[in-house]
């Protein structure tokens, strides 16, 4: 039996026969409130930023995190202390990558909204 390698980018990986596959399954799906508080991301298209407002749970703004893309933002965050769920880290991941999208492709930017990509249309498609 060969073994199955892929390159990694540091190391190669050994792919495992018989490993566990998991397939996603929306019951797993769950909100839970970040006691922490929750942020009002939104697009700046003239300032060419993305604005993230941190809440806390009594709805006041007490910070406004602002960079050009994900990474640089969910990092900041991160070193701010301001997300302490899990799945609140992993969402605004999702949000923040949208929000950067939005905002490198002119496109509209609605949090919890799926972003919207729209085809031009030509003659030659009709």
């Amino acid at each position: 039996m060969t073994k199955k390698i892929i390159e990694g980018t540091f190391a190669p990986i050994e792919i495992k026969d018989g490993r566990e596959i998991i397939k996603a399954d929306k019951k797993y799906i769950k909100w839970e409130q970040d006691p922490k508080g929750y942020f009002l991301i939104k697009v700046d298209k003239a300032e060419k930023v993305i604005k993230a407002g941190f809440c806390t749970n009594d709805n006041k703004m007490t910070k406004e995190f602002v960079g050009k893309t994900a990474e640089e933002l969910y990092h900041t965050m991160l070193a701010h202390n301001v997300i302490s769920v899990l799945a609140h880290a992993c969402n605004m991941g999702i949000e923040l990558a949208k929000a950067e999208l939005a905002l490198k492709y002119d496109l509209n930017y609605v949090q919890d909204d799926p972003l919207v990509i729209k085809q031009e249309e030509t003659d030659e498609g009709l």
